[in-house]
């Protein structure tokens, strides 16, 4: 036998095919054994198995086009994928239409040209289960990047501190406008960050010892494109020969725009802004910086048509523009309708200048009776809220005027007839999409809806509001449930109604459930002028009209000042005219910080320097702190000009706040900062705290409450602080000149008597505990401690120690700073000196000019100074009649 069995060897065909029927014969003789054949039903009982076949699963989309921006001249490629059974196929589209040989997952165009730009893109995953469509991307194809070429590169370069420095670059592009925008470095670690209004190919400023060091460069581009930054230039600044006297170099301010009372406003195509202002219709740019007066004059009214530079209006109250960019203007006392053309032509499309009246027809046969508002319905048709009438007009653009809803009668009605309806007053009026008429009637405290019925007005019905009483509290909620005390101007955005009431809120209210809610204002305070979040804001509850802003949020009309509310309800004030604590008026345009620098003789004005070398000052014009850079860029750190909000028992308007949220009375005698960037004022009978962030705190006294105090926080009070220097540890001391002591405040707030007693005016030295001072003000610390003091014009120091106290021979002071050395800066008799360490005084600048002085200001500055601080050992900052100047020593 052989060693491999015959059952391994291959099968010839006829023994497979014995053996299969052996297979099925056998297989039948099983199934007769148990009772049944092969062709016999399966057994009580049992479930014959189904074959499971599976379901074929149609394709889905895993990975969708992405939409994809190429430059002309370049291909652009989209890729899709897809799951499903089978082999899956594809087919790319070209705006819906197959694309020819395009079956892969990924699509790459030919060579891109301008006129694909805007072509969408998408496949059709398929296979023997179905299909499936991917989202579709949109080409967009860019002109090719401009080439920029910089030449000539901006050159370091040497001078001496107060002189000028100037850095040149120049580029050109081989398409589209250059632009340049300079950076400024302080130091390689640094980032450059970008110098506000330097757009021109030189940039000068005039150096101080601090800006040694520092870098610069430009950021070039052609229209936006190819942007690259030049070469950086290093400026080295050395000392001056002979002392230099210079302005503090200053960029980006604004001159003031007079603003009157303000009225209605809207918002052009071109996004700037247009608005009523007294007599006059005024145009406020889109970035919300400048102020120019398109028609009218502010102070001067009258009903003149014609060229807008002759036009002339009366108090007009509202306006509203079309999609053109035509105004139409509702000049109130005169009770007309105007219309400005693109040109800036006026003209009366309906009324009659001063004839008033409740008269429909046409053209000057209408009359209206101190109509408040105006808008622009999507059918093209003006609606007026006819006040003295107590109706809603109707007026066509080419001055057809009907009655809309009303019956002329002062009073509340509801009614599906709307000519049977009554209002109290209107005062304000939107159109929305539908041509739906809501209506403020202050007069009844309530939102009222005119439907419309087809092209007609609907039934009158009310929406929201619940009582006609003047002072209902403002409460959110639904429809009737919600109280907005006589709401005065709205406007709708999308599906919400927004409405200002008298009680200094913004509302908001939702046109699909009539649901109130508050945007903005202070619910407990009420109306005001207070800048911040919403519950701290206050709105102003005489003049409410307003326009959305691109991105959300609105600009206001407040009597005599702009403001925006963000969409979170952030209350900022970009200009305003008002009485400040000095009785001057104040006009400012763009942020408060563009205001130019101000600083009166008479008036309370301090200075620091930060850890950083920004200069910190107090400028009480204006009421405001703000802080200047090296580079001269200047921001607003708190204060709100003419701010007014919650007084006090005696009428002082001090409001705690984040920016210009916050608000100061009586400040500016003292200002100081610490390491960390902390800043300290003083105000009225307390002493402020302003964290880097710019929110303010009242940190130690009362708002309003005078008095002889050590204590608490809350339980201190004291008689006008005037000066102020914080301690390397964070100590601060305050210059008590009514109470004749000097104070030390800790983190909380805590105050002692550091040296003096409270009440005693006597100069004494010695022994700390001796010691007694006469009316302690301005206050700086050399950097071991020593603190000096002008003592009723007399200087003065405590001891590093703090246990003994010495009087210098220095007399007739008011303003003092002093270097790491020791050395004392003042201004005896009117001269600018320096107190030597070694006890010698030298007169840097005569009261009345004299020795060699460089720089670009006069040198007969020493009677001025009201405020000292040092940027270095070599440069201190002072405050010289209405100039920042700063001195830099040989």
């Amino acid at each position: 036998m052989n060693a491999t069995s015959t059952f391994a060897r291959p099968i010839a065909g006829g023994l497979r095919a014995v053996i299969l029927q052996a297979a099925l014969l056998c297989a039948g003789l099983v199934l007769a054994a148990c009772g049944g054949s092969a062709d016999a039903p399966p057994p009580p009982g049992t479930t014959p198995v189904v074959p499971v076949v599976p379901t074929p699963v149609p394709p889905t989309i895993t990975l969708q086009p992405a939409n994809v921006s190429v430059t002309a001249g370049q291909p652009a490629g989209f890729t899709v994928a897809a799951t499903g059974d089978a082999t899956i196929t594809y087919q790319w589209q070209r705006n819906g239409t197959a694309i020819a040989d395009a079956t892969a997952t990924t699509y790459t165009t030919p060579t891109t040209v301008l006129g694909d730009s805007g072509a969408t893109f998408r496949a059709v995953a398929s296979n023997g289960a179905g299909s499936a469509t991917s989202n579709s991307a949109t080409l967009t194809v860019t002109a090719s990047a401009p080439v920029l070429t910089i030449a000539p590169q901006p050159a370091s370069t040497s001078v001496a501190a107060g002189a000028q420095a100037s850095f040149t670059v120049g580029g050109t592009c081989s398409a589209g406008t250059l632009g340049i925008q300079w950076q400024r470095n302080n130091g390689t670690a640094g980032a450059f960050v970008g110098i506000v209004e330097t757009t021109a190919a030189t940039y000068t400023f005039t150096t101080a010892i601090g800006d040694t060091g520092a870098q610069f460069r430009a950021l070039l581009d052609c229209s936006g494109q190819s942007s690259t930054p030049s070469s950086v230039a290093t400026l080295t600044v050395g000392v001056p020969s002979a002392v230099s006297l210079d302005l503090v170099p200053v960029i980006g301010l604004r001159g003031a725009a007079q603003i009157g009372s303000l009225g209605g406003i809207a918002r052009l195509p071109n996004g700037d802004y247009m608005y009523t202002d007294g007599n006059s219709i005024r145009r406020l740019s889109a970035d919300l910086k400048t102020i120019t007066t398109f028609a009218g004059g502010i102070s001067s009214s009258g009903s003149a048509d014609g060229p807008a530079a002759t036009a002339s209006f009366r108090n007009p109250a509202d306006l509203v523009a079309d999609a053109a960019g035509i105004v139409y203007v509702l000049d109130t006392q005169n009770s007309t309708i105007r219309k400005i053309a693109l040109d800036g032509t006026v003209s009366t499309i309906a009324g009659t200048p001063q004839a008033t009246g409740a008269a429909d027809g046409t053209g000057a046969a209408a009359r209206f009776d101190i109509p408040r508002a105006i808008s622009l319905g999507p059918d093209g048709d003006l609606y007026v809220a006819d006040s003295n009438n107590h109706v809603i007009r109707r007026v066509t653009v080419a001055g057809v005027v009907t009655t809309y809803a009303g019956n002329h009668a002062q009073g509340l009605v509801d009614n599906l007839n709307p000519a049977n309806a009554q209002f109290s007053g209107p005062d304000g009026i939107a159109v929305a999409a539908n041509n739906d008429v809501y209506v403020s009637d202050p007069g009844n405290s309530r939102i009222r809806r005119i439907a419309r019925a087809g092209a007609s007005a609907g039934a009158v019905t009310t929406i929201a509001g619940a009582s006609n009483a003047f002072d209902t509290a403002a409460l959110d909620g639904p429809g009737a449930s919600a109280g907005i005390p006589a709401p005065l101007g709205m406007t709708i955005v999308g599906n919400t109604l927004y409405v200002r009431d008298r009680r200094g809120l913004l509302r908001a209210i939702d046109l699909s459930t009539n649901v109130v809610s508050t945007v903005t204002g202070n619910r407990i305070d009420g109306d005001g002028n207070i800048d911040g979040p919403s519950g701290h804001a206050q709105l102003d509850d005489i003049t409410g009209y307003l326009t959305g802003m691109p991105g959300g949020g609105f600009v206001v009309t407040d009597r005599n000042r702009l403001r925006t509310v963000s969409a979170a309800g952030v209350v900022t004030t970009i200009a305003t005219s008002s009485t400040n604590s000095l009785g001057q008026p104040i006009d400012a345009v763009g942020v408060l910080s563009q205001l130019p620098l101000q600083f009166a003789s008479n008036a309370a004005t301090s200075v620091a320097v930060d850890p950083a070398n920004n200069i910190v000052t107090y400028d009480a014009i204006t009421r405001s702190i703000r802080r200047i850079d090296p580079s001269g860029n200047v921001t607003l750190v708190a204060g709100l000009i003419g701010g007014y909000g919650p007084l006090g028992v005696s009428g002082f308007p001090i409001v705690d706040g984040p920016g210009s949220g916050a608000t100061f009375n009586d400040a500016g005698l003292a200002i100081a900062t610490a390491a960390n960037g902390t800043i300290y004022v003083n105000d009225s009978y307390g002493v402020r705290r302003v964290d880097p962030a710019g929110n303010v705190v009242l940190l130690s006294g009362s708002r309003d409450t005078f008095g002889a105090v050590n204590g608490s926080a809350s339980t201190s009070r004291y008689n006008r602080t005037s000066g102020l220097a914080v301690k390397a540890n964070g100590d601060l001391f305050a210059g008590d000149f009514g109470n004749n002591v000097i104070r030390r405040i800790d983190a909380a707030g805590n105050s002692t008597s550091y040296a003096g007693v409270m009440g005693t005016f006597a100069q004494v030295n010695g022994p700390i505990a001796a010691a007694r001072f006469q009316a302690p003000r301005q206050l700086a610390l050399q950097s071991d401690g020593t603190l000096y003091v002008s003592d009723n014009g007399t200087l003065r120091s405590v001891s590093a120690d703090g246990s003994t106290v010495s009087t210098k021979p220095v007399q007739f002071v008011s303003a003092i700073g002093v270097d790491s050395q020791g050395n004392v800066y003042c201004n005896p008799n009117g001269a600018f000196a320096r107190y030597g360490i070694d006890g010698s005084v030298t007169t840097l600048i005569p009261a009345g000019g004299g020795p060699v002085v460089t720089g670009n200001v006069a040198p007969n500055v020493g009677t001025g100074v009201t405020a000292i601080a040092m940027r270095s050992d070599k440069q201190i900052v002072v405050i010289a009649g209405q100039q920042l100047l700063q001195v830099t020593l040989p």
